[in-house]
Parts: structure tokens; C-alpha cells; sequence
């Protein structure tokens, strides 16, 4: 009998025992065969409620049907089907029982002793994408791998210390003192106890010798190791193997040292946070120059127009109107200052950049803060990018002057992109290491990013927000860069703390906070 005849019959109550224990034992040794099972089990749980009506049986059944091929599971099917049916004949109470045993069967084969020693616990993650099978809670044996398309993911590695990893990403666990890194990023932070743990890639190996240490394996297979703290030993399978120290970097392919990029990996995952942060917001509906709606109620954007700009124009947006700005002068400023300092933030938009686009307008979506020659990481900006030489042209950029991160996505397409740029707290937050961007709702990867501490000045800035106006230009001067943005832009608002990518998408297709 086939395995999935099999577990189709266990699903349906009506295997012996010898077929079970025969099931149990595979399981038991095959982790693919076991996360194979609960996605099965998870399809079999939707057709208990079926036995209501017959409308809701038909709907359950198209439902399952429906999971099942797109799963592409058709040896399934068959099973699937019968047990529907023999559901159909039975008495309520009779299928409530057997969905309990099928539960507790479940129930006993997920349990940590009944799999063998957990190596890690999966503690949080952020931006994963639903479908994902990466959940917090979750705990890993030898031989489990954890993979997801994008988003962070934080393990605790028992007693040895912690892991970020960032996703697209594959990382197997292949006993308590290794991981096998096959795809992504991951930042490990190791407690005495896990002195000598190996990260093995498909070029080498890096084993901790007391330390915090990052480790990277591209798409097309290149391999680096970055020392943040500590010491490693990397071990190429071609070349020597190499110690490496604090600030230090090796390449595997070509053996190549060089000085570690911190701002390559996230150390840590944003923290959360219990009250929905407090906002502003402006609609850009009002039809006149004055943007006096906000949740809470605060100060009104109004039109400028400088050198030969227009003033903005209203023309349809996301939701209700949105703005159009020329690029050429053109901008609005609220009396609102901004959040300054170092404090956590969010900024949410909808943003429509035209496909012919000039890198002359790209600067300054959304500015505030004071801006000096010699204020390093004192304003707060985000742009298009327009600069090659700091990242992806047309890609989002936040700015701090003295350092930014760049998104891997060429918003210049004429179509309308939900943007959020979220920074969370922490002691010295950065640019590079504690802000993330979300482009429509899904984490975005980063092109470039540069190390600037993030002490945004507004207390002695001359302006509030701006929008459409490079806040470079706030001496009266023009950027050799450009000076205004050309766009059109929605539903811009501003958040006083790090929402969470729940929210963000609530706000991309509600255009609301979701209710707590």
C-alpha cells in the first residue's frame, strides 16, 4: 500500500494497527514524511463542520478537493473522498470522536519525546509570509529545516546561543552543535555553551570559537562569513582553513579576506509593542490646500510652489484622491515637525512613480528635520533612489545624510505601491541594522545599506513635514541632485512607534489600523 493510502485510511478511522505502527515508524524517520502528514492532517481538520448541512458539506467538499490538488496530492484524493462520504452516512457524535482520536494521534506524534531531542525552538518571526510553515513555538529536531521565501525568523539554539535568519532561506539542523545553511542569511550569537558550533555552507564550514558571527549563502551558491564579534574558524573546501577575528570577512570562493560589512545582516528582530502606536494622517482628499484630517486631529499641509513649480493637483487615487507633484517646485509642509531623536517610527504611503522618471526628481518623498553640512544622521527622508553609486536607481531610500538603505525593487513602473518604512527602537538605533521597508505589505531586501545613527533634529528645523521637497534644500538653496519629487502620492501617515507588518497590511487594503 501506498503511504499516502495509508494515511489516507488513518484520516478516515479505518486502518488496523499494524498499518498505524507501520505509519508511526516512518514518520518517526522521515521529517519531509512528517511535515507531509500535518499538511494532509491540516486539510482533513476542514472537513469535520461538513456533516452540518448539505450546502456547508458541498462547500467543504469543493474546499478540500480544491486543497488537495493544488497540493498536488492526487493519491490522496481517493482517500480523501471516501472518508467524505462515509462522514456523510455517520452520525455527528461518531465523526466528533474520530476527529479526537485523529487530534490526539497528532497531538502524540508532534511531541518533542516522540521525535527525539529538540535542537532549536523557533522564538519569533516578522514578515513571514502566511503560507509559510515557519512558526513561533515550533520546535526543530535533527534533520527539520526551516524555510521561507522572505521576512526574519529568531531560534533559540537550546542552550547555545540564538539565531536570526533572514529570508529567501534554508537552514537545516543536523544535530546540537551543527546547521547546515543552504540558502539566505543567519546571525548567530553563541552562549559559552556553544563554543564550537558549525555553521556548514556548500563551500565550507564556520565553527565559533567564541563569538557573534554572520554567515551568507546567495542564490547562485557564493559563501561569505562575517565576524561581528569574537573569533571563528573558517574552513573553505577549497583553501586553507582560516581564523578570522572582530571586523573581519572571508569570501569561500576565492578565499578572498576583507573587512566585515556589519550592516549586511539583521542582529535582532524589531521588538513589539502592546497599544497601537499614535499617528497622524493625511488623506489628501479635502480638494483645497488645507489637510486638516488626521487621527488624532493635527496640523494642516499646505501648498508651496517654488521656481517655476505648480502647486500640487488633485487627481484619483488609492482611496478617494491622491496628490500629483510636478518635480519642478511643487511640494506641501505641515506644521507637524516629525518624530525626532532617536525614537521608533513608521511611515506609511502610497506612493505612483511615472515610467519616464527622471533621477533629477527623486529626491524627497517625504522629508523632515534639520539639515546641516555637518549634521550627520540628522534629518529623516525617503526618496526614490536616484544615485547608482549608493544602490538601486528607482529603488525606495531613507536617508539620514551620512548613510541609507536602498530597496531592491525599481518602483518607476506607473503603477500605484503601498510603502512603509518602519524604524524600531533600540539603544543607538541605525539606519542599516534597525529600519525595514515594506513594499506592498511584503518585506522589501535591500540593494545597499550604510552604518548612520539615527538622532533626527527637529527642534531647531526651520519646517515641518514636507512633502515633495528634498530637505536639503531648506537654506533656500537647489541640490545638485534634484530638489522635488515627481509623483503622485495617497494616504500618507506617520506613526509614533514600529508597526508591525499586521498592521501595515491593514492599512494597505483597509486603509485602517485592524481593531485589537
Amino acid at each position: 500500500m501506498k503511504p499516502e493510502e495509508a494515511i489516507a485510511r488513518i484520516l478516515a478511522n479505518t486502518a488496523d494497527p499494524g498499518e498505524v505502527e507501520e505509519v508511526i515508524r516512518q514518520l518517526k524517520a522521515d521529517p519531509e514524511a512528517l511535515r507531509r502528514f500535518v499538511e494532509l492532517a491540516e486539510i482533513d481538520g476542514l472537513i469535520g463542520p461538513a456533516l452540518e448541512d448539505d450546502l456547508r458539506r458541498e462547500r467543504r467538499f469543493q474546499a478540500v478537493e480544491g486543497a488537495v490538488r493544488h497540493a498536488d496530492r492526487e493519491d490522496f484524493v481517493a482517500g480523501v473522498r471516501q472518508r467524505i462520504r462515509i462522514r456523510q452516512a455517520a452520525r455527528y457524535g461518531m465523526a466528533v470522536a474520530a476527529t479526537v482520536v485523529i487530534g490526539l494521534f497528532l497531538s502524540w506524534l508532534l511531541l518533542p519525546e516522540n521525535r527525539g531531542p529538540v535542537m532549536a525552538t523557533i522564538q519569533r518571526t516578522e514578515s513571514v509570509p502566511e503560507g509559510s510553515l515557519v512558526k513561533a513555538g515550533t520546535a526543530l529536531v535533527a534533520g527539520d529545516s526551516v524555510i521561507f521565501e522572505s521576512g526574519l525568523a529568531e531560534l533559540q539554539v537550546g542552550d547555545k546561543g540564538t539565531m536570526v535568519l533572514e529570508g529567501p532561506a534554508e537552514l537545516r539542523f543536523d544535530g546540537p552543535m551543527r546547521a547546515v545553511l543552504n540558502r539566505g542569511r543567519v546571525v548567530m550569537r553563541v552562549t559559552e555553551a556553544g563554543h564550537g558550533f558549525e555553521v556548514a555552507t556548500p563551500k565550507g564550514k564556520v565553527i565559533d570559537l567564541g563569538t557573534e558571527f554572520g554567515v551568507a549563502v546567495t542564490d547562485d551558491g557564493e559563501v561569505e562569513t562575517h565576524v561581528l564579534d569574537g573569533e571563528v574558524e573558517a574552513v573553505p573546501d577549497s583553501g586553507p582553513k582560516v581564523r578570522l577575528t572582530k571586523a573581519n570577512a572571508l569570501r569561500f570562493g576565492d578565499a578572498t579576506t576583507m573587512v566585515a560589512d556589519s550592516t549586511a545582516f539583521y542582529t535582532k528582530l524589531p521588538p513589539l509593542h502592546r497599544e497601537t502606536p499614535s499617528g497622524i494622517l493625511w488623506r489628501f482628499d479635502e480638494g483645497n490646500g488645507h489637510f486638516s484630517e488626521s487621527d488624532p486631529e493635527g496640523d494642516p499641509m499646505v501648498f508651496h510652489a517654488e521656481s517655476h513649480g505648480q502647486s500640487p493637483e488633485w487627481v484619483d487615487g488609492v482611496f478617494g484622491e491622491a496628490l500629483a507633484l510636478d518635480g519642478k517646485g511643487g511640494y506641501l509642509e505641515s506644521g507637524f515637525r516629525g518624530i525626532g531623536g532617536a525614537d521608533p517610527r513608521t511611515v506609511c504611503f502610497w506612493v505612483k512613480v511615472p515610467e519616464d522618471f527622471s533621477i533629477k526628481q527623486g529626491f524627497g518623498i517625504v522629508s523632515w528635520g534639520h539639515w546641516r553640512s555637518e549634521g550627520w544622521g540628522e534629518v529623516w527622508q525617503i526618496s526614490v533612489n536616484p544615485l547608482e553609486e549608493e544602490g538601486l536607481v528607482g529603488g525606495l531610500r531613507v536617508g539620514l545624510h551620512g548613510g541609507q538603505i536602498v530597496g531592491a525593487t525599481d518602483l518607476r513602473d506607473g503603477e500605484w505601491h503601498h510603502v512603509a518604512v518602519v524604524l524600531y527602537e533600540g539603544s543607538q538605533p541605525d539606519v542599516g541594522t534597525h529600519v525595514v521597508v515594506y513594499i506592498d505589505g511584503e518585506l522589501e531586501s535591500l540593494s545597499s545599506r550604510t552604518l548612520q545613527k539615527v538622532k533626527t533634529r527637529i527642534n531647531t528645523a526651520t519646517h515641518g513635514v514636507w512633502v515633495g521637497r528634498n530637505v536639503t534644500t531648506a537654506d533656500g538653496r537647489f541640490a545638485s541632485h534634484g530638489s522635488f519629487f515627481r509623483g503622485e502620492v495617497d494616504e500618507l501617515s506617520i506613526f509614533h512607534g514600529a508597526l508591525s507588518q499586521r498592521e501595515i497590511l491593514s492599512l494597505k487594503s483597509e486603509n485602517r489600523l485592524p481593531a485589537r
